[in-house]
């Protein structure tokens, strides 16, 4: 590395760290508050591991439920869970790359109220104000639009979003069915599902785009789309964001199939509606 890669590097760093609020280490010191990396279950300190990745998820990222929230973590090895009662509550566990909860939970109460039930509550609400006025829904449309028309798998429209600083989780069953997609805009630190972004962009969409079923009217569909001006962003360098800060951009195919019973409920009740139909005829 030259002298002035290296000048560089120092000043896309410093800027990140002003940007987002990172505070640069010490040496001897511990990292709080910034998830470099996927947790390591042999490095031990679980609670201290855990404790850090939620709670920089909250801090540096938007979203608007439940499940984007969980989808988020389970890229850092972590799963989340409701408990719903007299009280509500959270609970958080460590999980390996196949989904598979590893040592014991932790409630949210360990690490303090900004990472309860309570708070994720109001993390909701406020995210939703940022969405909007941000407009980052309507940026975000277009460039996955274009990637949907281009793309002829699952892993050229990851590339393809990478390139645009967007990550995309797809959710899959076993016989490899796409049943739900989430977005992660890097740039405005926002976690969208598919469906909310509009109905062209749902899971349904996608199993069919991606198993080659209607995928003429499909593109169709997105055309319209890809000729909205495209959004830039600037004020982020081409190499780094805060995607690469946290070793996020290149994800892991979710293991949870927590919205597989959802689409399953559905296919039983329309084939309920087309029997009762048939019988009235």
């Amino acid at each position: 590395m030259t002298v002035t890669e290296v000048v560089r590097s120092m000043k896309i760093c410093q800027e990140l760290e002003q940007e987002f609020g990172l505070i640069p280490l010490k040496k001897g010191e511990r990292q709080e508050g910034t998830p470099i990396k996927k947790i390591d279950y042999k490095a031990g300190d679980l609670k201290y591991q855990v404790g850090n990745v939620v709670k920089s998820v909250m801090k540096h990222f938007y979203f608007q439920s439940f499940g984007e929230y969980r989808t988020l973590l389970e890229q850092f090895n972590v799963a989340v869970e409701e408990i719903n009662g007299i009280h509500n509550g959270v609970v958080y566990s460590v999980i390996d790359e196949k989904g598979n909860k590893m040592g014991r939970p932790f409630k949210s109460s360990l690490f303090g109220k900004e990472i309860g039930f309570e708070a994720l509550q109001k993390h909701y609400e406020t995210s939703k104000i940022a969405v909007e006025k941000k407009k980052i829904r309507e940026n975000m449309k277009p460039m996955i639009a274009k990637a949907m028309k281009q793309a002829s798998s699952i892993k050229e429209f990851q590339t393809q979003l990478k390139k645009e600083n967007i990550g995309v989780i797809f959710r899959q069953n076993e016989q490899g069915r796409i049943y739900g997609v989430t977005f992660i805009d890097y740039p405005n630190r926002a976690v969208l599902n598919g469906s909310r972004l509009g109905k062209e962009f749902s899971a349904n969409v996608f199993n069919d785009l991606f198993n080659n079923q209607n995928r003429q009217v499909r593109m169709n569909d997105t055309t319209k789309l890809t000729k909205q001006a495209e959004p830039s962003y600037q004020s982020q360098s081409p190499s780094v964001s805060l995607g690469s800060a946290f070793s996020l951009l290149d994800f892991p195919q979710a293991g949870n199939d927590y919205e597989e019973e959802a689409f399953v409920r559905n296919k039983q009740y329309e084939a309920k509606r087309r029997r009762k139909k048939g019988r009235r005829l």
